[in-house]
């Protein structure tokens, strides 16, 4: 959305198929290191999943050429998700660049609660440090 928030959650996760085979279940990857930064919302910069969890820099709303880069995510699993269970440090394939891997689709994926559903954590409230 981009507001510039940075949103955190112990209960946040990535999921990845490594092997590329979705036949499979997928690999579930839950938030290491406490809740923060879990999720970065910058207007600037696309999504961001932890400080390097995984980031998909999307085309700036400010800029008018396309470099190719908007193009490429970037992941690197431990500091704030954890890894894969065959020790992997990131959600791609064996193979493919950490520092930045070509994207060829993006699927995202949002829960929606029903009017009588409870919405977990909906009554915290922002930190504001002055």
């Amino acid at each position: 959305v981009g507001y510039g928030e940075y949103r955190g959650s112990i209960a946040a996760f990535l999921f990845t198929w490594p092997d590329g085979d979705l036949s499979k279940p997928a690999i579930k990857l839950r938030k290491a290191g406490g809740s923060s930064l879990a999720c970065v919302d910058n207007p600037e910069s696309g999504p961001q999943f932890g400080a390097d969890g995984l980031h998909v820099p999307l085309l700036d709303s400010r800029s008018t050429e396309f470099d190719g880069s908007e193009k490429l995510a970037r992941c690197k699993l431990g500091p704030y998700y954890e890894r894969r269970p065959d020790g992997g440090n990131s959600l791609f394939a064996d193979g493919e660049k950490i520092t930045g891997t070509p994207l060829t689709s993006l699927q995202v994926y949002v829960g929606v609660y029903g009017p009588d559903e409870e919405i977990p954590y909906n009554d915290a409230l922002p930190i504001q440090l002055e």
